[in-house]
């Protein structure tokens, strides 16, 4: 996460920073969260997955295990960093996991998902100063250490006074276990034979780990006089291959924790057949892509209108040439990720040649280099139905082939827009089989 906080560009050079793909910290989001994006997205002023979302972890529930599943840019983890300073406001501690840069995602497995629960409150417990854990927490201890050597530097760093963002004034055995995760995970990640022993001690010896966690979790409800702590679990969606996320959440307990838990999760892999039995344990809620245009291919005004104010929040209009700015909003099809991509991209090709501002020559450039992205991980044999999507408004709703959805859906290929549920190409996509003759549109 970047370390310099953002302000609104008034130069080319700014833009850099202000439109940077982290998610906003808590002082950011004041600043350039947008909160009338849901109704463009939704079609519905009064539906909101992520309202859903809030209400739910502040009603005390026993299992309240939910899945966020949205197209890779469409704006989760901005969402969900709004969300936790809404809990927060309400009261609940939130501690938020970033899951690609805690663990390997190539190799995850449910007990690296575990783990991270587990540290994820005893994070919380170190933050809110929770006391009397000492006895569990020793138990967590004991439990890691058995079965591996660990190294001498962790050794040497257990008992510190403040290591792996541990407070000084924390318990010892806190500060103990703290450290011993952050070495832990670094092992893990590290060394495949521990990561085998693990696997097989935790499928062994489950319940043990479960009832600490759960111990854990219930002695922070009872500190914090019945407020539940909330976890949430960002990028955990960018698990490869992305069909490994079903074998992960099929572990029960993963949806049976006694306080709320958000996990992002492949959008693409809605359509596969195995998540009818993953929706029994979790609460699905999809973050949709706002819309730039309708399925009759009319421009959507309020979704453009939504992402402009999301721009105009971050830089001055004048460092764009408004046909030059509408072309990159509509080429990017709604997904803010590439649109912000491409915007710092003509930003800096617009800097070097001297400009004060993005026109279109800087947009051509960054969109070439988007499309061609995008282009090369489709071959001839898909031609044929990927314009039929673009082409044929019933086959836009309801796709036959379920394996072929779920591919161009994880390539960003093909975008998911919610109000009814429709299906459209990427705009670059779709210009490219134009090009390519298998598209005749002359509205386009």
């Amino acid at each position: 996460m970047s370390v310099i906080e953002i302000e609104k560009a008034d130069n080319l050079g700014a833009i850099l920073q202000a439109f940077k793909l982290e998610p906003l910290n808590d002082s950011e989001l004041l600043k350039f969260y947008n909160d009338k994006t849901m109704e463009c997205r939704t079609g519905d002023m009064y539906v909101s997955p992520m309202e859903d979302l809030f209400e739910e972890c502040t009603i005390p529930m026993t299992a309240n295990a939910h899945l966020l599943l949205g197209h890779r840019g469409c704006g989760k983890s901005t969402e969900l960093y709004y969300l936790k300073k809404r809990i927060e406001a309400a009261g609940q501690p939130v501690w938020i996991i970033d899951f690609e840069l805690e663990m390997n995602v190539f190799q995850a497995n449910c007990w690296d998902v575990m783990l991270a629960v587990t540290e994820g409150l005893c994070k919380i417990a170190d933050h809110k100063k929770i006391r009397g854990l000492d006895s569990v927490l020793e138990l967590v201890s004991d439990y890691l250490r058995a079965d591996r050597e660990v190294i001498k530097e962790t050794d040497k760093n257990i008992g510190a006074s403040a290591v792996f963002g541990a407070e000084a004034k924390s318990p010892p055995i806190l500060r103990e276990v703290l450290n011993l995760f952050s070495s832990f995970k670094a092992e893990l990640r590290a060394n495949s034979a521990t990561r085998d022993i693990t696997k097989t001690k935790m499928e062994r010896r489950a319940s043990e780990w479960i009832s600490y966690t759960n111990e854990i979790a219930n002695k922070i409800i009872g500190k914090l006089k019945g407020k539940q702590p909330v976890l949430i679990f960002e990028n955990i969606d960018k698990i490869q291959p992305p069909e490994k996320a079903m074998e992960i959440f099929h572990y029960h307990a993963l949806a049976q924790m006694p306080f709320p838990i958000i996990y992002t999760f492949p959008i693409s892999l809605y359509y596969d057949s195995g998540f009818s039995t993953i929706k029994d344990l979790y609460k699905p809620h999809i973050l949709p892509m706002i819309k730039v245009r309708n399925i009759d291919k009319t421009e959507n005004f309020e979704g453009i209108g939504a992402i402009l104010d999301i721009i105009g929040l971050r830089a001055d209009s004048g460092l764009f040439d408004s046909e030059a700015l509408k072309r990159l909003i509509m080429a990017t099809g709604g997904a803010l990720r590439d649109l912000f991509s491409c915007i710092i991209s003509s930003a800096r090709r617009a800097n070097r040649r001297g400009a004060d501002r993005i026109e279109m020559q800087d947009v051509r450039s960054s969109l070439s280099q988007l499309r061609s992205e995008l282009t090369r991980s489709i071959s001839q044999p898909d031609y044929p139905k990927l314009a039929n999507i673009y082409r044929d408004k019933k086959y836009k709703e309801q796709i036959e082939d379920s394996q072929f959805l779920l591919k161009q859906m994880q390539a960003l290929i093909v975008l998911e827009y919610n109000e009814t549920r429709w299906h459209d190409l990427h705009p670059l996509v779709a210009e490219f089989l134009m090009e390519q003759g298998y598209i005749h549109d002359s509205n386009r």
